[in-house]
């Protein structure tokens, strides 16, 4: 099994969650001037070459066809999908991810010109901002807008872009976030569980906070945070999101809950935002629970009545986001975790981490 090998270490750790240090930053309101966490650790920049291919067109419709045989779907939209939208917009983040992680890795500025390169030329064609033909298209939507937006806060400020093609993008970002926001408020609330409160609204949120921070944003900022908030406080005793506690997918959806707002809570944090420390640092509750879950399921098979479905092994994915995490507050079993996943990054987190 997968977390045999973790065992140990888990058995040695006590059960409950971390509290945050409440030594962090303790600020009310962000800086005047929002900065990312890679604003604060300098690049030398070299020179060579980088291959940087022409970029994919990708339209503003995104028509999936994963999901074409939902019944909800009308002919005319079914008609009207084609396979490359989700292709084309997957190639425009593993590459827009590539370059940017290139340019934090070599310094390369070949790198971080492609990076702004591709975002430039998708947001001209006003790429993925336009119609989502199903849930599926949101979610592509949803990855690629997080997924580039943390990228470009990686290679912003290295003179490789234009200040026309700065305003360019920043204004895709916003129509595209502004778009996603609107679904949040319009989201279901089956049984008092909203879809805000949830891994997709919540996703969203941190999608909205590294768009704010792009384009200094401060209202949409601000609004990101307090939706981090209403989510850390729906945690429940059990460290668990309830919108996101159903199904053999309990375990995914609390883990991609508490990867977004680990994100967000590090955005807010080097604004002097203290994020982890809110309600009593509850969030490190949520991170302890989907943290042992990887190893031991049972909990939220108990919660759920359901086998969760997870993969074999771990995957970068499911923790690389926690290595930030694991330096403010060092944590065995996390740190057993990212070292079992390996050092490759994931491309819907926006690539390697500090």
């Amino acid at each position: 099994m997968r977390r045999i090998c973790l065992l140990a270490a888990f058995i040695l750790i006590l059960d409950c969650a971390h509290t945050p240090s409440s030594t962090l930053l303790a600020a009310s309101a962000p800086s005047a001037q929002l900065i990312s966490p890679w604003d604060a650790i300098p690049v030398s920049a070299t020179s060579g070459p980088y291959d940087c291919a022409p970029p994919s067109l990708i339209a503003p419709d995104i028509m999936v066809t994963k999901g074409l045989n939902n019944n909800s779907l009308s002919p005319a939209v079914k008609e009207a999908a084609y396979p490359e939208s989700s292709t084309a917009l997957r190639d425009l983040t593993a590459r827009t991810v590539a370059a940017a992680d290139a340019f934090r890795d070599s310094g390369n500025r070949g790198a971080a010109r492609c990076a702004i390169t591709l975002l430039a030329s998708a947001a001209a064609d006003h790429a993925m901002a336009g119609y989502m033909a199903s849930s599926d298209a949101a979610q592509e939507q949803s990855v690629a807008l997080r997924s580039v937006a943390i990228a470009y806060l990686k290679v912003r400020g290295t003179g490789t872009a234009s200040p026309d093609e700065e305003a360019l993008i920043h204004a895709w970002f916003e129509d595209i976030a502004q778009q996603e926001r609107a679904g949040i408020k319009d989201g279901p609330c089956p049984q008092g569980m909203c879809f805000a409160h949830g891994h997709h609204g919540i996703a969203a949120v941190l999608a909205d906070a590294a768009v704010a921070i792009a384009s200094n944003d401060q209202k949409l900022f601000a609004w990101s945070l307090s939706q981090y908030r209403d989510a850390v406080r729906q945690i429940d005793g059990h460290g668990m999101l309830p919108a996101d506690t159903h199904g053999q997918y309990a375990l995914k959806f609390n883990l991609l809950s508490a990867a977004c707002l680990a994100q967000i809570a590090e955005l807010g944090e080097v604004n002097g935002v203290d994020l982890y420390g809110y309600d009593k640092g509850r969030i490190g509750i949520l991170i302890h629970t989907v943290s042992r879950g990887l190893i031991d399921p049972g909990p939220f098979l108990k919660a759920t009545g359901s086998v969760q479905n997870i993969p074999s092994t771990i995957q970068p994915w499911e923790v690389i986001w926690a290595s930030q995490y694991n330096r403010r507050f060092p944590d065995p079993v996390l740190a057993g975790l990212l070292q079992q996943a390996g050092p490759a990054g994931a491309d819907m987190w926006g690539g390697e981490p500090l």
